[in-house]
């Protein structure tokens, strides 16, 4: 136990003075050593009179306890705050990290001094000797108040100051040298060289060493970082100094003459020169990893200071990159930084700057990754696999329409490619592992595994990619968040070989009126059903109705311009239908993410909203234009056209002389199958006879042969469906061959014919005129 008393004479601190200083200055004042004064204010047991171990004068210069500070508080007159204050724990989570259970600020940790003071002999030679707390910062290089760089060394024996505090059977004087002397071997005798006397190095008011220590300065006392790149993202004090540290461990490897520009001349040289050989190395490990520790020299401290503070000053991360990776490139582009490289104690805005510098050399698939083109690029959490695992649910194999029309450029990519390539570049987005391949196995995408460089390439070189890229993270966030109300994994695993059989699309088709065509009307139906229900692009399909070649797929394209809003809904229903035979009653037939979210973004597509839908729908119906002609008309992507009919379908085209509808209508209820039957197939009456009958056209007729399924023999046995014994009684009556033919349906050549063939009664018409 130690026991305090008042001290005979109190000496108050100096604002800013640090603990051993104080009671050093006390010591001298009372014309005694040290050891008496910590032992009269209870800091230490009393003990004969020899110099008390470093080890434990060190912990009370950096932490004091309630006990001890409420002891020497009540000894010299002083509040237990104020005693506190003496002590580096002041700086505690602001400039660096102390041990507690140690009592040692943490050396490893954001340039955390832990031994040694540098100084400035004008203040000394202002306030008696007295030492600033301040001093001891690893980021602490100059003295605002004189504009001198802050001196490392006594001038005399070379050795850092306040290495060790220090405690003797004699006084100290303040203001001198307290290291022993070179030439004692007791190390009784001090150095004892005035402080005061040191030369040091002046620095310009406006100057940028000056200008980095009043900020250092200004970031200690309001304990964050709010300028240059922190603007947006503010930092505290400690994680400033991480970053500091950082960039000064990248910086001090690189070739000294690039920082030229960032500080005078002779801190430079002072940088350059090497050291005096010191009995006692700050730490020796330092020689070999520039940066890693504090810099025992201020020169060195305010060399890399002032560089890192040029860098963290621009507006935001990706400027800062820019810069960084200007100073450290090589002339043939190599960095020594490495992506996979991760530094201590440092925060995200130092992370965006490192991956904003390597950003250019990454792949594109780690661009996504590591988001690369954010205002913050950053690295994936630890939970990024198991949500890209999640939202690999939520992406269609090709992306949906609205966004693949806002972000595909609208000219030079095709549906086929693009679609695919966003789905798997959204899939990549923050994710912590895999590339293009990865994606394309999880989403069962048929890319091929250079589509994914291939496209990012040539985005690259338009100037979209990063646009997208900003779309595509902004994407990823809302389905993070958000989620899908479809679970594309199970859609990709249903089994559509049944999807919309021939009788439903003919049953379908014949409800609406809307001509059913011929087997490929039928496949693209299906085909296109596929895809909107799937989120799997046409070419997967079953095998029977996949478009497979070229010309198929231009023919789908063909057939999106005959859809009529009927069809489509009929469509749907028949998905519907379709799903919950499968199972999946819980999800809606469609679904899209909103696109109020890229509001802002400039992205090289066009907004299907703005699509002038009453002009579209009248360059498909009444100019007859395919979608890639629409496309041009309106001055927007091939997609574009499409996504709007798919959604939006134009109405069936409606004329004064037929319509369609109508027309098979009529022809359907005046020859019902069993009638049509017996004119086509027994009695053999030609289309244009049995139209004639029915009061319709002769393609209204068609349609119903296809409707009925019905077909017959060739023209060749066609007479024997006439009665030639009523042939005969109508030609002996008088009756024109020309008359015969008419009632009948057959050609004026053939009843001629079977009247010469079998020698009927009758005549020839007269000739008129």
């Amino acid at each position: 136990m130690t026991h305090a008393r008042t001290l005979p004479i109190r000496l108050a601190p100096h604002p800013g003075e640090a603990l051993d200083s104080w009671w050093e200055a006390i010591a001298h004042r009372l014309g005694t050593n040290t050891g008496d004064v910590l032992s009269a204010m209870g800091l230490l047991p009393r003990s004969p009179s020899r110099p008390v171990s470093s080890g434990i004068l060190g912990h009370l210069v950096t932490l004091l306890d309630e006990d001890q500070a409420a002891r020497a508080a009540w000894s010299a007159g002083v509040p237990p705050a104020q005693m506190h204050a003496m002590t580096l724990a002041r700086y505690d989570q602001r400039v660096h990290v102390i041990a507690p259970q140690r009592r040692r600020v943490a050396a490893r940790h954001v340039w955390g001094r832990a031994r040694g003071s540098r100084y400035c002999p004008a203040c000394l030679a202002e306030n008696g000797g007295r030492w600033l707390l301040t001093w001891r910062l690893g980021w602490s290089f100059a003295c605002l108040d004189h504009r001198l760089l802050l001196v490392d060394a006594c001038p005399r024996c070379s050795r850092t100051p306040r290495h060790f505090p220090t405690t003797t059977r004699h006084p100290l004087v303040p203001g001198q040298c307290h290291s022993p002397a070179k030439d004692d071997s007791s190390r009784a005798v001090r150095c004892g060289q005035p402080l005061e006397e040191a030369d040091a190095i002046e620095l310009t008011r406006q100057g940028p060493v000056i200008a980095a220590q009043r900020l250092i300065e200004n970031a200690i006392s309001m304990g964050q970082a709010d300028f240059g790149v922190y603007q947006d993202e503010p930092q505290s004090s400690l994680a400033l100094f991480g970053d500091l540290r950082a960039l000064a461990c990248i910086l001090l490897r690189r070739v000294p003459e690039r920082l030229v520009d960032f500080v005078p001349p002779e801190i430079l040289s002072a940088h350059q020169h090497p050291e005096p050989e010191a009995v006692r190395a700050f730490d020796p490990a330092e020689e070999t990893l520039p940066g890693r520790l504090a810099p025992r020299r201020a020169a060195t401290a305010a060399l890399a200071v002032s560089a890192a503070l040029h860098i963290l000053g621009h507006d935001n991360a990706h400027v800062a990159g820019d810069a960084l990776r200007h100073l450290i490139s090589d002339a043939d582009g190599t960095m020594p930084l490495k992506v996979a490289h991760r530094w201590n104690h440092t925060s995200e805005v130092f992370d965006a700057i490192h991956l904003a510098t390597l950003a250019p050399r990454l792949k594109h698939s780690d661009q996504l990754r590591y988001r690369t083109a954010d205002r913050l690029p950053r690295r994936p959490v630890s939970a990024a696999a198991p949500r890209t695992a999640q939202r690999a649910r939520w992406i269609p194999t090709q992306l949906w329409p609205t966004w693949s029309a806002r972000l595909s450029p609208v000219s030079g990519s095709l549906s086929r490619t693009i679609r695919l390539a966003l789905s798997c570049y959204l899939l990549l987005v923050g994710g912590a592992r895999g590339d293009f391949t990865t994606a394309t196995r999880i989403l069962r995408s048929p890319a091929e595994d250079r589509l994914g460089p291939h496209m990012a390439q040539r985005l690259t070189k338009r100037g979209h990619f990063t646009a997208i890229s900003l779309g595509l993270y902004a994407l990823a966030d809302y389905l993070d968040q958000e989620g899908s109300p479809i679970d594309y994994d199970r859609r990709r695993a249903v089994d559509y070989r049944d999807l919309l059989p021939l009788d439903t699309w003919t049953q379908l088709c014949r409800d609406i009126e809307f001509d059913a065509g011929g087997v490929r009307r039928h496949l693209f139906a299906r085909a296109l059903l596929f895809e909107r229900i799937s989120g799997l692009p046409a070419t997967v399909a079953p095998a029977a109705y996949a478009p497979a070649t070229p010309e198929l797929r231009t023919m789908l394209r063909t057939f999106e311009t005959d859809l009529t809003p009927g069809l489509v809904s009929q469509l749907e229903e028949h998905a519907r239908e379709f799903l919950a035979r499968q199972g999946i009653h819980d999800e809606p037939l469609t679904w899209q993410p909103p696109t109020d979210i890229i509001d802002g973004l400039d992205l090289p597509g066009c907004d299907l909203g703005d699509i002038d839908l009453g002009l579209l729908h009248r360059l498909i119906r009444d100019g007859s234009l395919t979608t890639a002609g629409a496309a041009r008309r309106l001055g927007v992507s091939h997609d574009a056209v499409r996504f709007v009919l798919q959604e939006q379908p134009a109405p069936p085209r409606r004329s004064a002389m037929w319509e369609r509808g109508a027309t098979i209508r009529r022809a359907r209820a005046a020859l019902p199958k069993d009638t049509f039957a017996r004119l086509y197939l027994e009695e053999y009456r030609p289309l244009k006879w049995i139209a004639k009958r029915a009061g319709v056209n002769e393609d209204a007729i068609k349609v119903l042969v296809r409707e009925y399924g019905m077909t017959r023999e060739g023209k060749a046995t066609r007479w024997r469906q006439i009665d030639l014994d009523w042939l005969r009684e109508e030609r002996a009556a008088g009756r024109t061959c020309r008359e015969l033919a008419e009632e009948t349906g057959f050609s004026l050549g053939m009843i001629s014919y079977l009247g010469r063939q079998h020698d009927l009664p009758g005549r020839r018409p007269a000739r008129k005129g």
